[in-house]
């Protein structure tokens, strides 16, 4: 898994645009961890929200924006504490918010990572 790992960070640093880097992350860890959504949810500090800027497996609608204030949902939950959460069931925990132009309803468990770089949040990684 470390090699699996660490091809996926060259490939991602040698992607010549962020919107190329996302994607190949997003591909390459569904493929890495035989899961069926990946998505990166990068921060707005300015705004005080995440959008939704790559994923594999949701539905990402066009024209419109997903966003999440950095307080709410399971992202937000993830960047407050910036340490992993990870759930059997995240429709369960108090914290959930359901994104219908999403389409996730039918994903139950949930991995949030923090995107962290000398100690500024990023973002967040989401699995589910």
């Amino acid at each position: 898994m470390l090699t699996r790992l660490r091809e996926i960070v060259e490939k991602v640093a040698s992607a010549p645009r962020l919107n190329e880097a996302l994607d190949i992350l997003v591909t390459d860890v569904c493929q890495a961890m035989e899961t069926e959504v990946c998505s990166v949810y990068l921060a707005d500090n300015d705004r005080r929200c995440y959008y939704l800027m790559a994923t594999r497996g949701l539905k990402k609608p066009r024209g419109r924006t997903v966003a999440l204030a950095f307080d709410e949902g399971l992202v937000g939950l993830v960047g407050r504490l910036a340490e992993p959460i990870n759930l059997a069931d995240a429709q369960k925990h108090p914290s959930f918010k359901y994104i219908p132009a999403v389409k996730e309803d039918r994903f139950r468990a949930f991995l949030g990572v923090p995107i962290i770089q000398r100690r500024q949040l990023l973002g967040v990684l989401v699995v589910q």
